[in-house]
């Protein structure tokens, strides 16, 4: 698992090191924070239940960003160049999520024994992020940037990235401790193997959809909403593999918002 984030982590350096070369003086840079609310849909909650996979298991999430322009739109505007470099443009990340995880649906309601160690069962997800995203703007990156057109007001844009992504789950049960005695926690995650509350490392894939709005001469506020689906499923502890509601990884839904910072 460990072989596989730094894989990806340097297929990323990799990526950034050429485009950075590529750009050349072309480029232009920009810095930036974003802060949002995180939803996380893990083995913690009923498939499909809203309270599980959107409203309950919300953290916080935040970051710091990085922009690559492979054009210097604030000086060379009038030097039009092509259309990847005028739409495109390369964001690198920092970023740290965090959620309490709780059940939610049916099963977690009963009466029934089994509903009462559902809810007996709390967990956490920790994540630090690392990667970079493509991002392709409909606006011309060079119009919108340079700010000679007063009414380009919005930049919307859509983007697919990498990241390599180090997670810290956690378990608690009220009705004991479950290392000890494995029997207090729901019967799946009781059999051998299908919980591992240790710290390791993965990679995940991200795809999202956003805005950039002018404010400044030299900044932008972004919205942005983010998927990001991991390549293990023990970002929260949890994995029943022989279970046939175990069909997917974890994954979550990131909606944030930023200010970025023109440095040129």
């Amino acid at each position: 698992m460990k072989n596989k984030a730094l894989k990806i982590l340097i297929t990323l350096l990799c990526c950034f090191y050429i485009t950075t070369s590529f750009a050349q003086d072309k480029s232009s840079h920009e810095l930036g924070v974003i802060i949002g609310s995180a939803s996380f849909t893990t083995d913690y909650g009923q498939r499909h239940n809203f309270q599980a996979n959107v409203g309950g298991n919300v953290g916080l999430g935040l970051g710091v960003i990085y922009y690559l322009n492979f054009t210097d739109y604030r000086y060379k505007w009038n030097q039009r160049t092509n259309y990847f470099q005028e739409h495109f443009r390369v964001r690198a990340e920092f970023s740290y999520m965090s959620a309490d995880l709780e059940h939610f649906g049916e099963w977690a309601e009963t009466d029934s024994y089994a509903g009462e160690q559902l809810r007996a069962m709390h967990g956490t997800a920790q994540l630090f992020n690392l990667g970079a995203q493509m991002e392709f703007h409909i606006v011309d990156i060079v119009d919108f940037g340079s700010r000679r057109i007063d009414r380009l007001k919005f930049s919307p844009y859509v983007s697919l990235g990498l990241m390599a992504d180090f997670y810290n789950p956690s378990l608690t049960s009220d009705l004991g401790d479950w290392t000890e005695d494995p029997s207090v926690l729901y019967p799946k995650w009781a059999e051998p193997g299908t919980v591992d509350t240790s710290s390791g490392f993965t990679g995940s894939l991200t795809g999202g959809i956003g805005t950039r709005l002018k404010i400044g001469e030299y900044s932008d506020i972004l919205i942005e909403s983010r998927w990001q689906y991991f390549f293990t499923d023990w970002v929260d502890g949890l994995n029943a593999k022989d279970d046939p509601a175990n069909k997917y990884n974890d994954w979550l839904l990131w909606v944030h918002v930023g200010y970025v910072y023109y440095l040129n």
